[in-house]
């Protein structure tokens, strides 16, 4: 007798604020059933926005249903990007983070995709431990796995907010991508740098240990952030997962109008973008 197939209950909020230092909100996110993205732009008065927004319509629009597909509608958002940025002058240079988790299907089985281009992060809460499931693609980090700098140096270092990595820059991006097994009670987390410059994992493991909805918990993230400083837009995305449900409910909310939107070679250390500094 075949066991009947697994049921997901998904329950997510996301909330967003351009921060206390900020003219404007350059970050993006989506969320539907399924897929959930999340991006951080950067270049010029415009750029930033619009590359945000651009990539995650891009990749909604794809509508990923394959771990290739996925991978297949990031590279697809690179290019998109990249094209109206050479394409429009005051455009030009733009690009974004973007971090997404998808359920997408693999061989007979149901499983989570993430992928990552930039230092947007994607954090599993599980069992009362955080995991941070992403590397970070920036001037820091790299030198920080290759043993060149401690953490506390990376903290003041003037190059902290320097993107190896990024989508719309280049014409062609590495985009790295993890598969998941799916698992119950399950919370995920996706989150601009501008929660992770200012709360420390202990901060965050603390807001995401609440038995509350995912949208309250991500207000709740984007209010301390800005408690803490402020010194950047910041988004967060938290997605609840309980395997043996059958309810899906959507639920979002914003600030600053920011509606939810919707091996290759690798880029050599030393080259950057970057993004304004946060003062």
């Amino acid at each position: 007798m075949t066991a009947p197939a697994r049921q997901m209950r998904i329950r997510w909020g996301g909330a967003s604020d351009r921060g206390l230092r900020r003219a404007e909100n350059q970050d993006a996110m989506y969320a539907d059933i399924g897929l959930f993205v999340v991006a951080d732009g950067m270049g010029g008065h415009l750029g930033g926005s619009v590359a945000s927004s651009l990539a995650v319509k891009t990749v909604a629009a794809n509508s990923p249903s394959t771990p290739a597909e996925l991978l297949a509608a990031v590279r697809h958002a690179n290019q998109v990007v990249h094209h109206r940025s050479t394409a429009q002058a005051d455009l030009s240079g733009m690009g974004t983070t973007l971090c997404a988790i998808a359920v997408v299907q693999q061989d007979d089985n149901r499983v989570w995709c993430l992928v990552n281009v930039g230092d947007s992060r994607v954090y599993r809460y599980q069992g009362g431990e955080l995991t941070q499931l992403t590397i970070d693609h920036n001037f820091v980090a790299e030198m920080i796995r290759a043993g060149d700098l401690t953490v506390e140096q990376a903290a003041d270092h003037p190059r902290r907010n320097t993107l190896t990595r990024a989508i719309g820059v280049e014409p062609d991006v590495v985009v790295d991508d993890w598969i998941l097994e799916l698992t119950g009670n399950d919370r995920f987390l996706l989150c601009t740098d501008g929660v992770t410059n200012e709360l420390d994992e202990s901060d965050i493991s603390e807001l995401l240990d609440i038995d509350e909805h995912p949208s309250d918990v991500a207000r709740a993230l984007v209010r301390q952030a800005n408690d803490r400083g402020g010194r950047d837009n910041s988004t967060a995305l938290v997605v609840d997962v309980d395997i043996e449900g059958v309810v899906h409910e959507p639920t979002s909310t914003q600030a600053d109008g920011l509606q939810p939107d919707g091996s290759t070679q690798r880029t050599p250390r030393r080259r950057g973008w970057r993004r304004p500094r946060s003062r």
